[in-house]
């Protein structure tokens, strides 16, 4: 009877050592899915800009000059929107006939993952963090510009750190005005 409970012991203590990995193997899977989907959003973004593409807005269609994506720090979604009023950002205050527009909802990201830093690069070769980056495509080369929260400028290289629940697991997607998306 001793060695039946013994047995059952050590056969809890590996069940319980097995789901503790395999939450972190699915907040893993849900972190790499989240970049992947955030690149290709980005990537969906520029060739929307390169495409000079109609997007639908109060007004009726209109052919944005740049299309771009907001992120914000501790965020669990982004916003793809029209800049319509080409003011390097998302903005939904009226200041010429009507507001930038939303491409759609809002994208949020599975498993609770949620952006845990946006960092660039400034003149001086520092890294500085913004809370709000917009990544911005002009049509119709799509050339890229990388933005704050008031439109201004902030460099060549925006860093966007994801992490998982847990906030052990981050991973990172790099994009440069040069058009290099790359995932880390």
């Amino acid at each position: 009877m001793v060695e039946m409970v013994v047995m059952m012991a050590i056969i809890v203590v590996i069940s319980g050592m097995v789901l503790v990995g395999f939450t972190g193997l699915h907040e893993g899977s849900a972190l790499n899915r989240a970049v992947r989907e955030l690149a290709l959003s980005i990537r969906g973004v520029q060739n929307t800009s390169l495409a000079v593409t109609q997007i639908d807005t109060r007004a009726g269609p209109k052919i944005p000059a740049a299309v771009g994506i907001r992120l914000m720090q501790g965020s669990p979604a982004y916003t793809l929107f029209a800049d319509l009023t080409r003011d390097n950002k998302y903005d939904t205050s009226v200041i010429s006939d009507e507001p930038d527009a939303r491409m759609g909802d809002d994208r949020m990201f599975e498993g609770g993952i949620k952006v845990s830093s946006l960092t660039y690069v400034d003149a001086l070769n520092n890294p500085r963090q913004v809370s709000v980056a917009h990544i911005i495509f002009a049509a119709p080369e799509a050339s890229v510009l990388v933005t704050d929260q008031d439109g201004a400028a902030l460099g060549d290289t925006l860093v966007i750190e994801l992490q998982g629940v847990s906030g052990t697991l981050k991973k990172t997607v790099t994009v440069r005005t040069s058009g290099q998306i790359s995932i880390k």
